[in-house]
């Protein structure tokens, strides 16, 4: 028996199963594979024009150089480490990026960028680009879930999305059992700590949850364990950080990606229940947002801890600030990434709807959360009062969106140019290299 699964038998056996070759990755998987990949991409659009991609971007020369590699959604190139950076950055900017209840987080937006970037680099074919987003989504959501609760300090993506990119890239250079236990370790050791709380987001960090930060230490642990560079491989087995049988359980019956929830509003997950009740109110009643005379909205304590102003004073705050994202989606009928530009926050309209919304903390739907996301809106005018409440955020696992209502969103953030990009994207036919050169 070899000696590191006798010292590690429960990372073993999870490197083991990224390495197997066994896996069934049946035509439906692969293709929510493209749905993740598709989406995560037309988001990615919206990211280059953020601040926070601007301004990082301004940088490129002087933390990684010349290179080769794309930056996806621009004319520039830099090194591999530049290119995953700033192609992660630029989609996690935005909070329009997909995710996963039991990851309580955002695995694609480190994922889908190091399986493209680095597969075409390999000259993999694109199956093999989309079972190593599978992978790494699935470890991913596995080390986040495996968490033990108490001891949980944060929900920063970047906190354990260092271990999904590394078994991503372990997969695609397909290293063998001990060198994937070592990619694992080292990226799980050398991951964002990231502050915890609400700390975070509250501020308007542009660093938000540390996801380009953590993709950068997934990618040199999975490529420094290709030449033997050894890690703390004892981090599962003997700790008490993990819960083994959360890591381990089910493990290969199913697939965690095809559980995951996608996006219809470019805000914090969390307020999505809140802003679909506004919604809801918005398409069924006829009123203008200058009727508005008070927007009352009881949530969960969790989401109001993520305000940190009255009125948000930076884009990232107000991807977190409920009255904020609920004005916006009133004015503007839709809640985009451009609704969080500089001349959004600007907007008078929208700063008179938040001066007239009040936030309720509800016990029972503190009772309920993180297992649901409940929120109630009740939207008042001279004449009428209006009520809404619902129980859970939409486009969740259990009411996915359509095929047309994905392609709907990828369009409004990349226009009408790239629906090309979105038909290779779903092309049974699709070369790597022809995809990347449309982005």
């Amino acid at each position: 028996m070899n000696p590191l699964q006798v010292k590690a038998p429960v990372l073993f056996e999870f490197a083991r199963f990224i390495q197997s070759g066994n896996h069934s990755f049946d035509a439906a998987t692969l293709h929510q594979a493209k749905r993740v990949a598709a989406d995560t991409i037309g988001v990615l659009f919206s990211g280059v024009k953020t601040e926070a991609f601007k301004r990082a971007l301004e940088q490129k020369s002087r933390l990684f150089g010349k290179g080769s590699f794309g930056i996806w959604g621009t004319t520039e190139e830099t090194v591999l480490s530049g290119a995953v950076f700033y192609n992660a950055l630029a989609i996690s900017s935005t909070d329009f990026d997909e995710g996963h209840r039991k990851a309580v987080g955002h695995p694609a937006s480190l994922i889908v960028p190091v399986a493209f970037t680095l597969g075409e680099s390999l000259k993999c074919s694109y199956n093999k680009i989309l079972e190593s987003i599978i992978i790494g989504y699935e470890t991913a959501t596995r080390f986040s879930h495996a968490r033990i609760p108490e001891k949980i300090d944060t929900y920063s993506s970047g906190r354990w999305g260092a271990v999904g990119t590394a078994a991503t890239v372990a997969y695609l250079l397909e290293l063998d059992t001990e060198q994937t236990m070592h990619a694992l370790s080292n990226a799980w050791i050398l991951s964002p700590v990231m502050l915890g709380g609400s700390t975070d987001v509250s501020t308007g960090s542009m660093s938000k949850e540390g996801v380009a930060w953590a993709i950068q230490s997934g990618l040199q642990s999975a490529l420094l364990a290709e030449k033997d560079f050894v890690g703390p491989y004892l981090f599962v087995d003997n700790h008490d950080d993990l819960d083994s049988s959360n890591l381990l359980e089910g493990l290969g019956e199913s697939w965690l990606i095809n559980s995951n929830y996608f996006k219809p509003y470019a805000c914090c997950r969390w307020l999505h229940a809140a802003v679909e009740a506004a919604d809801l109110i918005r398409r069924k009643h006829h009123f203008m947002p200058a009727d508005i005379t008070e927007i009352e909205i009881k949530i969960f304590g969790r989401a109001i801890d993520l305000m940190d102003e009255k009125f948000p004073r930076n884009p990232v705050q107000a991807q977190f600030h409920l009255p904020y994202v609920v004005a916006c989606l009133l004015i503007n009928d839709h809640v985009l990434p451009e609704h969080f530009s500089i001349n959004s926050l600007k907007n008078e309209q929208i700063k008179a709807l938040v001066d007239r919304a009040t936030l309720t903390e509800e016990k029972r739907y503190n009772d309920v959360f993180p297992a649901e996301l409940p929120s109630s809106v009740t939207i008042k005018t001279e004449k009428n009062t209006f009520y809404e409440e619902v129980l859970t955020a939409p486009w969740d696992a259990g009411c996915p969106p359509s095929e047309e209502e994905l392609k709907e969103k990828f369009l409004l953030q990349t226009g009408e140019e790239k629906i090309p990009l979105w038909n290779i994207l779903f092309s049974e036919e699709t070369k790597p290299e022809a995809l990347l050169k449309l982005l």
